[in-house]
C-alpha cells in the first residue's frame, strides 16, 4: 500500500502526540489556549514541511527562521478559528469533499478505506478530523472576510506590466573575449603592440600579449549579462557593435579592451502571454496586505494574552 502524505494544510497537522505531556500555557484568544505542546507539535510538523522543499543547511536556515514565528502564527490561526465560531460558520460538506478527495487521490474506493488506512498508520483520524475542519473554518472566513473582497482592475495589470517588464523575458547577453595589460612600466607600450596585432593580424595572436589568465584561455569570457559584468567595464560594452572593439579601459587591478563577439538583445513576452502570472502576483500581494489588516483587527475585538514567548 502507498504511502501517503495527509498534508492538507500545516494547520491541520497538529494532532495529539508525544508532546500532550506537557501543558503549559503560552497565550490565550478569546476562549482558546495555545500550550507549550501545541506549539511543539507545530515546530514538529513546520520541520516535516521544509523538508519537502529544502535540504542541509538551507533547511535549517529556513527553520530557524520560521521557528521565530511559531507562537505569531498560531495566535493568528487561533483567531480567524475564534472568529470563525463566532460567525457560527459551518464546513462539514466541505470536510465530507476533503476526505473524498483525499480518498480518490491516494487510490482508496472509499472514504472509509481511507481512514482504516489511516488508523494503520498510528493516526488519529478523529483528532485530524477536528484539525482539518478548523483550518477549512479559518479559510472560509477568510474567503469570506478577505478574498471576497479583493477586486483587480486593467489598469493594475498594465501599470505591473510595464513597471516589470524585465521579469517577463530574457535580459540582454554579451559573448565576450578579453585582453589584459598590468599596470607599471611598459604598459602603454605592451598596450600599442597589442592593438597593432589586433588591426594585422586579429584578436587570436593579440591575446597572446595579454596577463593572466586570458593569454591561457583565449580570453574566453562566454554569454553574459548585464548583472555579471563589472561595472567599469558595462559602459563601453554597452557602446560597443558586435564584433568591435572597446577601448582601452583602466580599472585598478588593470587595463582592459573587450571584442564583443556577439550581442543578444533583451526579449520581453507580450502582456497576453503573461496576463495570468500577473494576475495572480498582484491578487497575492493584495491578499497578504488585506489579511494582515484583518488580522489586526480582530486583535481589537478578540483579547489576546500571551503568558510566555516561545522558543
Amino acid at each position: 500500500m502507498k504511502k501517503f502524505i495527509l498534508a492538507f494544510a500545516l494547520g491541520s497537522l497538529l494532532l495529539a502526540g508525544e508532546y500532550k505531556l506537557v501543558d503549559e500555557v503560552l497565550a490565550v484568544v478569546g476562549d482558546e489556549i495555545i500550550t507549550l505542546s501545541d506549539v511543539k507539535a507545530y515546530e514538529k510538523e513546520l520541520y516535516k514541511f521544509l523538508s519537502q522543499k529544502y535540504s542541509g543547511k538551507e533547511l535549517e536556515e529556513k527553520f530557524a527562521q520560521e521557528r521565530k514565528n511559531i507562537l505569531d502564527t498560531m495566535i493568528q490561526r487561533r483567531l480567524l478559528l475564534v472568529k470563525a465560531r463566532q460567525e457560527g460558520l459551518n464546513v462539514d460538506e466541505e470536510l465530507k469533499i476533503t476526505m473524498k478527495n483525499m480518498a480518490k487521490e491516494y487510490g482508496f474506493s472509499t472514504v472509509e478505506e481511507l481512514e482504516k488506512a489511516m488508523k494503520a498508520q498510528g493516526m488519529d483520524v478523529e483528532e485530524w478530523k477536528k484539525a482539518a475542519r478548523e483550518n477549512l473554518l479559518q479559510q472560509k472566513l477568510i474567503q469570506r472576510e478577505v478574498d471576497a473582497k479583493i477586486s483587480l482592475t486593467e489598469g493594475e495589470i498594465r501599470d505591473y506590466y510595464e513597471k516589470h517588464k524585465e521579469e517577463f523575458g530574457e535580459p540582454a547577453r554579451w559573448v565576450l573575449r578579453a585582453i589584459k595589460v598590468e599596470k607599471g612600466p611598459g604598459a602603454e607600450e605592451q598596450k600599442r603592440e597589442i592593438d597593432r596585432l589586433l588591426e594585422e593580424k586579429g584578436f587570436e595572436e593579440a591575446v597572446k600579449l595579454s596577463a593572466p589568465p586570458f593569454n591561457a584561455n583565449g580570453g574566453e569570457l562566454g554569454e553574459l549579462t548585464q548583472k555579471d559584468i563589472r561595472p567599469e567595464f558595462l559602459e563601453a560594452i554597452k557602446k560597443t557593435p558586435a564584433g568591435a572593439y572597446t577601448p582601452w579601459i583602466e580599472a585598478e587591478d588593470g587595463w582592459y579592451k573587450f571584442l564583443v563577439e556577439k550581442y543578444i538583445p533583451p526579449t520581453t513576452k507580450s502582456l497576453s502571454q503573461v496576463r495570468k502570472e500577473i494576475e495572480e502576483k498582484i491578487l497575492a500581494q493584495k491578499r497578504r496586505k488585506a489579511l494582515k489588516k484583518f488580522i489586526e483587527e480582530l486583535k481589537k475585538e478578540i483579547p489576546v494574552r500571551i503568558i510566555r514567548r516561545y522558543p
